[in-house]
């Protein structure tokens, strides 16, 4: 199976350093642009369908895509919602800050592992062969890369995050 792994467009909390978290965010004008590019760069791509988490940035980013893909389904998945980043959701990250760092609250690698784990185990009985597109944030997406590329996922905050209004490709063996 192939994926298509897309990250939300740029939001107003992105640029204010402000947590997001599982909140919705707000994507600024520069993210609606750059999610418009996104969207004619996917314009040609064939696939199944589209999964995407419900906060409002990845799915807005999501259906840019679908503009172009009107017959594609177009699915909330919960699972790919980002990482709950706890008592800091909403407020400024602090300084310093790791991505390491666990606070009250905050989801654990681990448990984004396991949600991620149970996501994919579902689409790849499901769509096969197929290639899909998957549209969620910076932390969920490099726990995603570690579960691919079998890196530890307690090491997450190693990968590289991906830029607002991007994609990969990789494969789901």
């Amino acid at each position: 199976m192939k994926l298509i792994i897309v990250r939300h467009g740029a939001t107003l909390e992105n640029a204010a350093t402000i947590a997001q978290g599982q909140t919705d965010g707000t994507l600024s004008a520069k993210g609606i642009s750059d999610n418009a590019s996104l969207a004619l760069q996917l314009k040609e791509q064939e696939f199944r369908c589209i999964y995407a988490s419900p906060l409002a940035r990845a799915w807005q980013t999501a259906e840019s895509i679908h503009l172009y893909h009107p017959a594609v389904p177009l699915i909330q998945e919960n699972r790919l919602m980002e990482r709950n980043l706890g008592v800091l959701q909403g407020n400024p990250y602090p300084a310093p800050y790791s991505e390491a760092d666990l606070y009250e609250g905050m989801e654990t690698a681990s448990s984004m592992a396991d949600r991620l784990s149970e996501f994919l185990n579902e689409i790849k009985y499901k769509h096969g062969d197929e290639t899909i597109v998957l549209v969620s944030h910076g932390y969920l997406i490099k726990v995603l890369l570690s579960l691919l590329h079998n890196w530890p996922v307690e090491e997450f905050y190693k990968v590289k995050l991906m830029g607002n209004s991007a994609y990969i490709v990789e494969e789901l063996a």
